[in-house]
């Protein structure tokens, strides 16, 4: 059994949607008949049917060192596919709300990809048949993303060194799904809703507007 979630093989679908969010894993589980929690321990995971289909939702938490624990972990379960469903600050031109969905990322050296592939640059592109799967079902541009560890750690200037060098955004969590997806044998994809844009810090009450845009996501993804 893996350490962090308690589920047996039989208990995972091969197609995973991942979230971030415990809330989000409730909203998806709500779409789905049948829906049975797989596993409370750490990381919440439902299993059920949608259109005749299995598919499990799984809560991957925040960042990469999070993220690749349950890839590992859905992986050892029987996992083939792996949708992130997520959140990203857009560098400015996609505004809030906005889907978008990434082919490929950047990331900085070290951290859990260092680990990984010590010494090399990792593979950071997603699957490109479920990406233009993706894509063209849900009608959203295609670009590459930046995955930063530290959600405070940026300078003033990070935004506009990336948008410079054509990034669409910043997350947390699709780098790791992407390299890890080629290291360890399952295909990935990555949906990203737009929740706000970096360098803009008013707030607004998307609450709403946000679980109308996730549903839809979800019930293409």
């Amino acid at each position: 059994m893996p350490y962090h979630i308690w589920a047996k093989e039989g208990d995972i679908a091969p197609l995973v949607i991942g979230v971030g969010d415990p809330g989000r894993a409730e909203l998806f589980a709500s779409l789905m008949e049948e829906a049975q929690l797989v596993n409370r321990n750490r990381f919440p995971v439902y299993t059920g049917w949608v259109g005749g289909r299995r598919v499990t939702v799984a809560v991957h938490g925040v960042g990469a060192p999070s993220a690749a624990i349950v890839l590992e972990e859905l992986k050892m379960l029987g996992m083939e596919r792996f949708v992130r469903i997520g959140t990203a600050g857009s560098f400015g031109d996609l505004p809030v709300g906005a889907v978008l969905v990434a082919a490929a990322a950047s990331a900085y050296p070290g951290g859990v990809l260092g680990a990984y592939f010590p010494g090399a640059l990792p593979p950071l592109a997603a699957d490109p048949e479920l990406t233009l799967r993706l894509a063209k079902a849900l009608n959203a541009p295609v670009g590459y993303v930046v995955s930063s560890d530290a959600f405070y750690a940026e300078d003033p200037n990070f935004a506009e060194y990336w948008r410079h060098r054509g990034a669409m955004a910043v997350e947390m969590e699709c780098a790791v799904a992407m390299a890890l997806g080629w290291a360890k044998g399952f295909k990935t994809g990555c949906v990203l809703v737009v929740s706000n844009v970096v360098g803009r810090h008013e707030v607004v009450d998307l609450s709403q507007r946000f679980v109308e845009v996730f549903k839809r996501v979800a019930e293409v993804a």
